[in-house]
C-alpha cells in the first residue's frame, strides 16, 4: 500500500515489525523479500512518485574536500542521489557485476581492507539479486554471457588482463518496476513524502524514527526491527544527527560513523588504435538479450564485455583494481580531435608501415578504478539545517597519489599486453580527454572527444565518481573498525540495521548496485528468520 504522509493524522504513531527508511534498491528489494512473511512493513521514502524540487534540495551539502566531478564538470552533492522512490536507480545506469575475490581479501599494502565475509556466502544472494535487478543470471563469468549474446570472444585473456562482463538493465528504475507490487501488498505500508529525521534511543533500542514531511506533518513510527537504507551518505547522516541519547550520535561510541567514504574513480583515459576488424569489437559495444522467463520476460538485457587487472595481479603487485571499458569506432573516421603530439592516425600509419596494412579500428578508454580507503575521507554534519531542521551533509573526500598512481599502472599494463599480443597501441592520456568536439563529429562517437595533451599532469589529473558512495558504515567483524556486523547489525543497537553501499566494507571495482541488492536480499532473509 502507498500512502502519502502529509495526509496522515497530526502526530500519528505507526506500529511496524520493521520500519525501513529508504524507498531504493535496497529498501524496495528487503521490503519485497519480506513479502508473505506475516511481518508488517513500513517504508519511508522522502519523496513521491515523480521528481519534487523542495524534496531534492533536501539532499544539498557542503563540499569541503575534493570535488565530485563528471566528464563535462563538476556536480553537487544534490546531484547524485535522488529522493523520490525508487532512490538513485532513477538514474542508474543499470550495470551490474559481481565483485571480484580480491575484494574480500585483507590485502597487503591497503591499511583498510577485507570483509567479514568470504565471496562464496554472496553467490547465492548474486543469484536471487539476479531477478530484481532483471538481469539474466547471477553468473557474469564472461565466455558463457558473450556466448548467449552472439558476442565473440573477448580479445585478451592473460595472467595480469582479464575479460569481464557486465549485465545492463536500463533503464531500471526500482519504483516505477515495483509500484504495483508494493501497492498491492497487504503487509508493506509505504508512506511517500516521509522524511525520517531522528532516531529514538533508549539503552541498545531504537524505539522510534521520528518522520516530517515538509508541510508540517509529524509522526512516529516503532518498530522491532529498524533498517537504515536511505544511501551511502543519508545512512551516516541520519545517525550522526540522531544526538538525543548521545551527542556522538547513533552506532557512533568509536567514531566510525561516516568515516571511509569511497568512490569509485572514474577517469576518460585516451585512445587505441586496434589491428583488430570491427566487427570483433561488437562485443565492447554491447548487444541486448531478450529474458524468456520469470517476473521480467520479455525485457532486454545489454551484454558487454570490458577488461580488468586480474586478482592475482592486484594481489601480486600491491596495487589496486581497475577495469577498461572500451568505445569502438571505425578508422579513418573514428579518432579524437587533437592538434598536437603524435595523433591516432599518426600511429594508424606506423602500425601500418610495421605490418603492410592499414588498421582497422580505433577505441575510446573509459577507466573505473578502486579507491584506497580512508579514514580522513568522511561524511560529517554541517553547521546549517536543511528545511526540516535537520543538520546538513559536508563531504570531505580525500584520494591520494596512490590512487592516480595505482590507474597509470594499470593502464600501463593494458598497453603492454594489448602490444604483446600484436592487437595496436593505446595513447594513455589521463585528464586530457574532453567531450567537446561536437562540430567535428562525422558518425563516429570516439570522434565526439578532444585529447589536449598540455592538460595531461600524471600527479594532478582529474578524477571523476561514479555517483557511488561506499563504506561510511563499513562492514566488520571488531566494533573497533566498523559500524555494522557481518549481517549488518549496528554493533552497539539490538534492533538497528543498515543496508546499502555504506555497509561495504571496500569499494572493489564493479558498480554496487547488483551488491546492494544481493546484502539486502540477505538482510531480509536474516530478519524473517529473527522476527519471526
Amino acid at each position: 500500500m502507498l500512502t502519502d504522509a502529509r495526509r496522515l493524522p497530526p502526530d500519528s504513531v505507526l506500529e511496524a515489525d520493521v520500519c525501513i527508511i529508504g524507498g531504493g534498491a535496497a529498501g524496495i528489494t528487503c521490503a519485497l523479500e519480506l513479502e508473505g512473511s506475516g511481518l508488517r512493513v513500513v517504508v519511508l521514502e522522502s519523496g513521491g512518485e515523480r521528481p519534487d524540487a523542495a524534496t531534492q534540495r533536501l539532499a544539498a551539502g557542503d563540499l569541503v574536500g575534493e570535488p565530485l566531478r563528471v566528464l563535462d564538470g563538476h556536480v553537487d552533492l544534490d546531484e547524485v542521489r535522488l529522493r523520490r522512490l525508487g532512490g538513485t536507480t532513477n538514474h542508474w545506469a543499470g550495470y551490474c557485476r559481481r565483485l571480484e575475490p580480491i575484494d574480500f581479501e585483507t590485502r597487503a599494502g591497503l591499511a583498510v581492507s577485507g570483509w567479514p565475509l568470504e565471496r562464496a556466502d554472496l553467490v547465492p544472494w548474486w543469484d536471487r539479486a539476479a531477478t530484481w535487478c532483471r538481469i539474466l543470471t547471477g553468473d557474469d563469468t564472461p565466455g558463457p554471457l558473450l556466448e548467449r549474446a552472439g558476442l565473440p570472444p573477448p580479445l585478451l585473456d592473460t595472467a595480469d588482463v582479464v575479460p569481464v562482463a557486465f549485465q545492463i538493465a536500463f533503464p531500471m528504475p526500482f519504483g516505477e518496476t515495483y509500484r504495483a507490487d508494493l501497492d498491492a501488498s497487504a503487509e508493506i505500508e509505504v508512506l511517500l513524502w516521509a522524511n525520517a529525521v531522528n532516531l529514538a534511543v533508549e539503552g541498545r533500542r531504537v524505539t522510534g524514527v521520528d518522520v516530517r514531511t515538509l508541510t508540517g506533518n509529524r509522526a512516529r513510527v516503532t518498530a522491532r526491527a529498524v533498517v537504515v537504507a536511505a544511501g551511502g551518505i543519508e545512512n551516516a547522516r541520519l545517525l550522526l544527527a540522531s544526538t538525543d541519547a548521545d551527542p556522538r550520535g547513533v552506532a557512533n561510541a568509536n567514531g566510525l560513523v561516516g568515516r571511509h567514504f569511497t568512490e569509485h574513480l572514474q577517469v576518460w583515459a585516451g585512445f587505441g588504435v586496434l589491428d583488430v576488424d570491427p566487427a570483433d569489437l561488437v562485443g565492447y559495444t554491447g548487444r541486448d538479450v531478450i529474458i524468456d522467463e520469470g517476473r521480467h520476460r520479455g525485457a532486454a538485457v545489454g551484454i558487454k564485455a570490458a577488461f580488468a587487472l586480474s586478482s592475482e595481479h592486484v594481489r601480486r603487485h600491491r596495487t589496486q583494481g581497475m577495469e577498461v571499458q572500451l568505445v569502438p569506432g571505425v578508422l579513418p573516421a573514428g579518432v579524437p580531435e587533437q592538434h598536437e603530439g603524435v595523433t591516432a592516425l599518426d600511429v594508424a600509419s606506423l602500425l601500418e608501415a610495421e605490418r603492410g596494412r592499414a588498421p582497422a579500428s580505433s577505441v575510446y578508454l573509459q577507466v573505473l578504478a578502486e579507491q584506497r580507503l580512508d579514514p580522513e575521507s568522511r561524511v560529517e554534519l554541517a553547521a546549517t539545517t536543511d528545511a526540516l531542521g535537520m543538520p546538513r551533509t559536508r563531504l570531505r573526500w580525500r584520494h591520494g597519489a596512490a590512487d592516480r598512481a595505482a590507474i597509470l599502472h594499470g593502464l600501463g599494463v593494458l598497453a603492454e599486453e594489448l602490444g604483446a599480443a600484436g592487437l595496436g597501441r593505446l595513447q594513455i592520456v589521463p585528464g586530457g580527454v574532453h567531450a567537446d568536439a561536437v562540430e567535428h563529429f562525422n558518425g563516429e562517437l570516439v570522434s565526439l572527444y578532444r585529447v589536449a595533451l598540455d592538460e595531461v599532469d600524471p600527479e594532478t589529473f582529474p578524477l571523476g565518481v561514479g555517483f557511488h558512495h561506499m563504506c561510511t558504515t563499513r562492514m566488520s567483524d571488531d566494533p573497533r573498525t566498523g559500524v555494522v556486523d557481518p549481517d549488518c547489525r549496528a554493533h552497539e543497537l539490538d534492533n538497528l540495521w543498515l543496508a546499502g553501499s555504506s555497509v561495504f566494507a571496500t569499494g572493489g571495482v564493479a558498480t554496487p548496485t547488483f551488491t546492494i541488492v544481493a546484502l539486502a536480499a540477505r538482510l531480509a532473509h536474516h530478519l524473517r528468520a529473527r522476527l519471526s
